[in-house]
C-alpha cells in the first residue's frame, strides 16, 4: 500500500511546541458508572484518545466520533483535546472500527482508526487482516497520507508473548504487514525492545496472565518524538476496566519561526 508510507508525517496541532500524549483503552462494556470517556480522557491526558467497548458521547461538538456496534449499547470511539475530526467510514466493521480525519493544523490528511478486532472466520488473526484491508480502502478514500492505528486487537502485538514465548505466524505476520505495508511502529515495542510485554488485559480466567493485546502503532516518522510509553495499572484503573490503558507521549515537533516551545504538562 504505497500511497500510505511516506516519509514525512503530518503534524496534529497539539504537537507543535508543546508535549503531547495519545491514548487507547477498552471501556469494558460501555463504563457505565465505572468511567466515562471525559474521564479517560483527563486523567490519561491525552490530546487523542481512542477507546473500545465505549458508550455514546454526549455533546462534544466536533471532537469526538463513535460508532457503535449493531445491537450493543457500546461500540470503537475516537475523541481529541484539540481540532476537529470528520468520520470516515470502514466498510464491514461498523461500530468494530471508528475512523476519522484529524483535521489539527497541518494534520489534515492523518486519519485515525480505533479498533476492535471481533472474533469470527479464521480467528481474530484473520479478523484483523481484512480490517486492515478495509481501512487501506478507507484511507484511500478519504485522501490521507498517514494513518494511527490503535486499540484491542485481542492477539499479542509485542514482539514477543507472555512469557517470553515466540510469535504466532499469523500475529508476526499482522505484525510486518503493519511496519511494511502501513509505514507503522508499535508505540511500546520500539521504546521497550528488550522488555516483556507489559499487561494490558486482566483476563477473567486468570487476571495474572500478562495479556498484551492493546496498542498504538503510529507513523515511522513520527520515532523521533517518542518520549514514554506506559501502560496505566492503578487500582483506580483496574476498577474502572479489565484493560489497562496504553499512553504515549511525543516531544515537541520542529516548531515554525516565531513559535515558542510550551511549558510541558507531566503525567
Amino acid at each position: 500500500m504505497p500511497e500510505l508510507a511516506h516519509v514525512s508525517a503530518p503534524r496534529p496541532r497539539a504537537a507543535v511546541g508543546v508535549r503531547w500524549r495519545a491514548a487507547t483503552l477498552n471501556m469494558l462494556k460501555g463504563g457505565g458508572r465505572r468511567v466515562l470517556p471525559e474521564q479517560v480522557l483527563r486523567d490519561t491526558r491525552a490530546d487523542l484518545l481512542l477507546l473500545q467497548e465505549a458508550a455514546g458521547f454526549g455533546d462534544a461538538a466536533l471532537r469526538c466520533v463513535w460508532q457503535p456496534v449493531r445491537s450493543r449499547p457500546w461500540g470503537s470511539a475516537i475523541q481529541v483535546a484539540h481540532g476537529r475530526l470528520e468520520p470516515i467510514s470502514v466498510s464491514g466493521f461498523a461500530g468494530w472500527v471508528a475512523g476519522a480525519r484529524w483535521e489539527a493544523q497541518a494534520a489534515d490528511d492523518l486519519g485515525v482508526f480505533s479498533v476492535h478486532v471481533p472474533h469470527g472466520e479464521g480467528g481474530y488473526a484473520s479478523r484483523m487482516q481484512h480490517i486492515l484491508d478495509a481501512i487501506e480502502r478507507a484511507a484511500h478514500r478519504a485522501g490521507v497520507r498517514e494513518v494511527v492505528i490503535g486499540g484491542d486487537f485481542n492477539i499479542c502485538i509485542g514482539a514477543r508473548r507472555h512469557g517470553g514465548a515466540p510469535l504466532r505466524s499469523r500475529e508476526r505476520a499482522l505484525q510486518t504487514r503493519l511496519h511494511d505495508e502501513f509505514g507503522l511502529i508499535n508505540v511500546w515495542d520500539w521504546l521497550h525492545p528488550r522488555c516483556q510485554p507489559a499487561q494490558t488485559l486482566r483476563w477473567s480466567g486468570d487476571a495474572s496472565v500478562p495479556y498484551h493485546c492493546d496498542g498504538l502503532f503510529v507513523p515511522r516518522a513520527w520515532a523521533a518524538s517518542l518520549c514514554s510509553c506506559v501502560v496505566l495499572s492503578s487500582q483506580r484503573w483496574r476498577e474502572r476496566s479489565d484493560h489497562n490503558p496504553v499512553v504515549a507521549t511525543f516531544a515537541p515537533w520542529p516548531w515554525r519561526d516565531g513559535e515558542q516551545c510550551l511549558t510541558t504538562k507531566p503525567m
